[in-house]
C-alpha cells in the first residue's frame, strides 16, 4: 500500500539567501499516523509547511523536489510558482498563532461560512447549519459558539474553533503548526486530547510541527528531525 504522503528530495531556499533552509528532506506518512516534524527555531519547520500548502511564493522562496499526496503529485522545479495541485480538501492547516487569526468583527459562524465560500467550489448538500454544528461537536464545542465573537472565547475554545475550521472539508492531511503554543498545560492537554479523538474516530493523518521534543515523543507516533 502506498503511503498517504511522500516527500522526496525537498530542498527549499529563500531567494535572498545563498544556502537552502531545508536540504534533501525525505519522509513518508501512513494513513492515520501522527508524525512530528521537530526542530529548533530557524530550522525550516514552517518553511516545509509552506511547501506542503503551496505557499512558498508568498514568502519569496523556491524549491526543488516532489510531494505526493494520495494520487496527486506536486513537483517543485526551482520556479517561483505555478498552478495549484492540492486543495483544502487535500491539505488543511492550523497555523501558528491561529487563535489570533480570526477576524475580530466576524462571528465564528461568519468565519466558517466565508471559508466554505472561498474553498468549497463544489457546493454542499443537506442542511448547512447541521454541518456546522456537527463539526463543532467533533472538537467539543457547543452550537452556541457559532454566534460568538473571537474575544468571547477562551484560548482553548479558539484553538478548537481553529481546528474545526481546518477539518471542514475532511482533509486527507491535517497540519498542526505549533498548535498548542501559548496554551497552559491543562488546556494544551485538552486540545491534544481532542486531536487524538479526531485521529481515532476519523482515521486522520496528522503532521505535527513542534520545537518541543518531550511533547513530540508523548503525542506522536514518531518524529523526524530538521
Amino acid at each position: 500500500m502506498r503511503p498517504i504522503l511522500e516527500v522526496k528530495d525537498l530542498t527549499i531556499r529563500y531567494q535572498d539567501a545563498l544556502e537552502p533552509v531545508v536540504k534533501d528532506l525525505n519522509f513518508t506518512m501512513e494513513e492515520g499516523e501522527i508524525l512530528c516534524l521537530h526542530g529548533t527555531s530557524g530550522r525550516g519547520k514552517s518553511t516545509v509547511v509552506w511547501a506542503l500548502t503551496e505557499m512558498l511564493s508568498e514568502y519569496n522562496a523556491v524549491a526543488n523536489g516532489e510531494i505526493r499526496l494520495g494520487e496527486k503529485i506536486l513537483r517543485y522545479d526551482g520556479s517561483a510558482g505555478g498552478a495549484r495541485v492540492f486543495s483544502w480538501k487535500d491539505v488543511a492547516l492550523v497555523p501558528q498563532s491561529s487563535m489570533s487569526g480570526f477576524n475580530p468583527v466576524y462571528t465564528i459562524r461568519q468565519t466558517m461560512m466565508e471559508t466554505m465560500k472561498a474553498r468549497d467550489c463544489e457546493g454542499h448538500h443537506g442542511n448547512l447549519e447541521d454541518r456546522l454544528v456537527e463539526i463543532l461537536r467533533r472538537v467539543h464545542l457547543e452550537p452556541s459558539v457559532l454566534d460568538a465573537y473571537p474575544h468571547e472565547l477562551s484560548g482553548g475554545m479558539k484553538q478548537r474553533a481553529a481546528i474545526a475550521l481546518a477539518i471542514l472539508f475532511h482533509p486527507s492531511l491535517l497540519i498542526l503548526d505549533e498548535a498548542t503554543t501559548g496554551l497552559d498545560l491543562l488546556v494544551q492537554a485538552q486540545v491534544l486530547g481532542t486531536i487524538l479523538e479526531l485521529r481515532k474516530k476519523h482515521h486522520m493523518t496528522i503532521l505535527f510541527i513542534s520545537h518541543d521534543q518531550a511533547l513530540a515523543d508523548a503525542f506522536c507516533d514518531r518524529r523526524i528531525e530538521l
